[in-house]
């Protein structure tokens, strides 16, 4: 099912209500996070755009109800409700975040250690329930190297244009972080639920790219070309992802295979997004 989604040849949405009608009933724990995996790249790049939002709902509804009728303590009840943090948009979704973040709402059994602290900030911080304040109280609670990059990639979850364009300089202009808050960092810049607040950077990424290339180290600079890829944006009516991917390529010509194979890649990620799309609308 899986194959013929990201084949164009299924619907995102017939995926989507696959999975989440059916994953309650696996017991294997990597399986469950293969899925919902899946789940999540189904929703975020195969879906068609204009049925995105009525379908983020949705699944956000129904993951919290399987998080919440998970057996207590197992990885199910885990893995389900990081997921559904994550997808989190609605009020009613978000105070189920803050309830669990603050002790006022748990999930019987569900442990809220430090990692799920975390993912459960984000979560709140990507939908505009929280910000610095947050992250700082939460960094001082963990005070690690782990918290660090926690924070990093909190701090560039915050869903406003400074946000982003500070994330951006980080990692991007000024080549001042280390390798793990640039991957944090990167990770947290990519964590929208308006994808409108990555549009800007479709042209600096392209301008940036064979500098970085010359510039950094190979794996921040794979970081950068990877993980800043515009992918999210496959399908936007207000860039065309493939088209100026294809007009960077040709004015590369032979330069910097490496980076030119790094770009093609991704490239096939957005085509084959948008066949999803095309399937999926029908």
């Amino acid at each position: 099912a899986w194959d013929m989604t990201r084949d164009g040849e299924w619907g995102a949405r017939d995926f989507a209500r696959l999975v989440l009608g059916n994953i309650a009933h696996e017991t294997d724990s990597s399986v469950v996070q293969t899925l919902l995996r899946q789940l999540v790249s189904a929703l975020d790049l195969y879906v068609a755009p204009e049925h995105r939002a009525e379908t983020y709902a949705w699944a956000a509804d129904r993951l919290w109800d399987l998080a919440r009728a998970a057996e207590p303590g197992s990885d199910a009840q885990l893995q389900l409700t990081r997921v559904a943090a994550a997808r989190s948009t609605s009020p009613a979704h978000l105070d189920a975040v803050a309830g669990l973040l603050d002790g006022s709402a748990p999930l019987p059994g569900l442990e809220v250690d430090t990692d799920l602290r975390w993912d459960l900030l984000v979560a709140l911080v990507a939908g505009g329930r929280a910000g610095e304040a947050e992250i700082d109280a939460e960094l001082a609670r963990d005070a690690t190297a782990s918290g660090e990059r926690k924070a990093a990639a909190a701090r560039a979850a915050i869903p406003t244009p400074e946000a982003k364009a500070a994330a951006w300089r980080a990692v991007v202009d000024e080549d001042a972080v280390t390798n793990a808050i640039q991957t944090a960092t990167i990770a947290g810049f990519g964590r929208v639920h308006d994808t409108a607040l990555l549009a800007p950077y479709v042209e600096p990424y392209f301008a940036a790219l064979e500098r970085v290339w010359a510039e950094r180290t190979n794996e921040m600079a794979q970081n950068i070309v990877v993980g800043l890829y515009p992918a999210r944006l496959a399908g936007s009516p207000d860039v065309d992802v493939l088209a100026r991917t294809d007009a960077w390529l040709a004015a590369l010509g032979d330069r910097t295979p490496a980076l030119r194979r790094l770009v093609v890649e991704e490239r096939d990620g957005v085509r084959r997004a948008l066949a999803a799309q095309a399937r999926d609308r029908a």
